[in-house]
């Protein structure tokens, strides 16, 4: 038994023992009560019909009892086998979705959000399906086959004998093809993440799709990895298929086998036709479980790639997180500093290179340079989404790397280019910053973000509910909701990270008159490609291939003549063609 389905065992399990023995108690009681069914038979067959001395009413509510009694158990055993795969299911499921919000951001960046869903929804059930249908059944048939070779030995050896030369067969079977199961449904897993990982990908980028014609393409693209699924789920039925044929064949013969030598008993008088009727009956009881659980190692074979992705996914470490002893950030004025910072995505190519910058509590600092420069990257830092690979940077003087995680997050608001709203009210996008805020607090930071007024003229007010990614709302709409909702929690330090960039003049103005307000008494870094955006910033730090190449405030660098201006140059005339100026 793999290493993984044992460990799937202890730690989601486990906890439900009771459950495992209520359903272990069913099943023996499911076991017992289907027992004297072919008795039952003898009896007719011998007393009733045969000798004339057996009580036809007897026989009558005998089988009623029998029937209505085993059946009434099969239901109580079959609804705790459901809870217990349902609840498992569930504790996987909750286990793999906080364990995945503990992940550093490296990770998402690696792996598809479809692969993602993949696991959680699909291997999840997979899970589920191997405890409902599976594993559960186990105990039931291993009991079953017990007690039922028990009696065929008390009932007749040497026909109980010929029952169980068979039995070897199935051993073979299994040897021939749980490997081949197994890597089959591995594929099948692979294949399934990367289908999820399409349709997501094409239906989030619908507008991208729209917008480029691409519909034919992206069918044609999703059809193509649908059909792999379909060709690799028809080879693991067949092989599934084939395995239970295989089996079915090899308890055919070992029926035929009892009946050929139970004849041959009547024949010579050893055996009455009531006792081999009984016996063949409880050959099906040997066989069935038999067969049963080759069904169920197809089952478990095909979870077993769902198992081990399940604990690939768990024994995921984050790359960051609190160090032992790690301390809480004090409240504090929010004094940021980097030394000699360099960092990369990769240690072999370094983004940031001795990157050093002392933000004084309530400074601004803009951050400005040219595409892949380094700026979002910069400010992605100081909440720590990434470690830095030299130098430190530090908040209040404490470095980042010795303090809680939740500590500095929760004292850092951040507003990024592309603002995530979900699904649901106004109300709710804006207090996900703080979900115990009253609707006075949210009303104040919405009015602060100067998105108050818009609000006021839906027909259902804060209760408006967007649609997902807030398609309801503009850019500038989106943009201020998510200043609010940063500004909920307070923070000493605000974090605006090129969001004004995709938006209008007109709109960015608004938002600019905004943030200038929403600034004050707080440190600021301010990520911006418009350099409009940075001019009554304490002091503009310009990035050029990963270093600050020049620091100042906008009139010192105009009067410079370096990078910054030059930039500036080029944003007025282009500014000016456009119309803007």
């Amino acid at each position: 038994m793999p290493n993984s389905f044992i460990r799937l065992l202890n730690t989601f399990v486990k906890p439900f023992w009771p459950w495992l023995v209520l359903s272990a108690f069913l099943t023996l009681l499911t076991t017992i009560s289907t027992l004297p069914l072919p008795w039952i038979i003898q009896y007719l067959i011998d007393d009733v019909i045969g000798n004339k001395t057996g009580n036809l009413m007897y026989v009558l509510f005998l089988t009623l009892a029998v029937t209505i009694g085993s059946r009434g158990i099969m239901m109580a055993h079959q609804y705790v086998v459901t809870f217990l795969g349902q609840r498992v299911k569930f504790h996987i499921r909750h286990a793999l979705v906080a364990h995945l919000h503990r992940l550093s951001m490296s990770y998402f960046e690696q792996t598809q959000t479809g692969k993602l869903m993949s696991r959680i929804i699909s291997d999840g059930y997979a899970i589920q399906q191997m405890l409902s249908s599976g594993m559960v059944n186990i105990f039931t048939d291993f009991l079953t086959l017990i007690v039922i070779i028990t009696v065929l030995f008390y009932i007749h050896i040497k026909l109980a004998l010929i029952t169980i030369l068979v039995l070897p067969c199935y051993a073979i079977t299994h040897k021939a093809f749980a490997g081949r199961m197994r890597k089959t449904s591995k594929k099948v897993r692979r294949k399934t993440d990367e289908v999820m990982a399409n349709l997501e990908e094409s239906i989030s980028g619908v507008r991208v799709v729209k917008s480029f014609v691409k519909e034919r393409y992206e069918s044609d693209q999703f059809k193509k990895k649908v059909t792999q699924h379909f060709k690799l789920n028809m080879t693991q039925n067949v092989q599934g298929t084939l395995w239970n044929a295989i089996a079915a064949l090899v308890s055919g013969v070992g029926g035929a086998f009892v009946l050929w030598y139970g004849g041959y008993l009547i024949q010579a008088e050893e055996l009455t036709i009531g006792v081999l009727l009984a016996f063949y009956a409880y050959t099906a009881y040997v066989y069935d479980p038999i067969v049963n659980l080759i069904s169920i190692n197809v089952t478990i074979q095909r979870a077993n790639a769902a198992i081990d992705r399940l604990f690939e996914t768990l024994d995921t470490e984050p790359l960051i997180s609190d160090e032992p002893g790690a301390l809480a950030l004090p409240a504090g004025g929010g004094h940021v500093q980097f030394e000699e910072v360099t960092f990369g995505y990769s240690h072999l190519s370094p983004i940031l290179h001795q990157i050093s910058i002392d933000v004084a509590p309530g400074m601004k600092v803009g951050i400005v340079g040219p595409s892949g420069a380094g700026k979002s990257t910069l400010v992605k830092l100081i909440p720590r989404l990434y470690d830095v690979d030299a130098g430190r940077i530090s908040i209040d003087g404490r470095d980042i790397r010795h303090l809680q995680l939740s500590s500095i997050r929760s004292c850092i608001g951040m507003v990024p280019q592309e603002s995530t709203l979900f699904s649901a009210t106004l109300a709710d996008n804006i207090r996900y910053g703080r979900l115990d805020a009253s609707d006075e607090e949210v009303e104040d930071v919405a009015i602060a973000a100067n998105i108050h007024d818009f609000i006021m003229t839906l027909p259902d007010g804060y209760n408006t509910r967007l649609g997902e990614q807030g398609v309801k709302l503009s850019g500038g709409q989106k943009q201020r909701v998510a200043i609010a909702r940063a500004l909920l929690t307070d923070p000493q330090i605000l974090i605006l990270d090129d969001c004004t960039s995709s938006l209008d003049s007109q709109t960015e103005a608004k938002i600019q008159t905004t943030l200038h307000h929403v600034l004050k008494d707080r440190t600021g870094f301010i990520v911006a490609h418009r350099l409009s955006s940075v001019a009554l910033c304490d002091r503009i730090c310009v990035l050029e291939a990963g270093r600050i190449v020049e620091q100042g405030t906008h009139d010192e660098l105009l009067r410079s003549g370096q990078i910054y201006s030059r930039m500036h140059e080029q944003q007025y005339r282009r500014d000016m063609e456009m119309g803007h100026g």
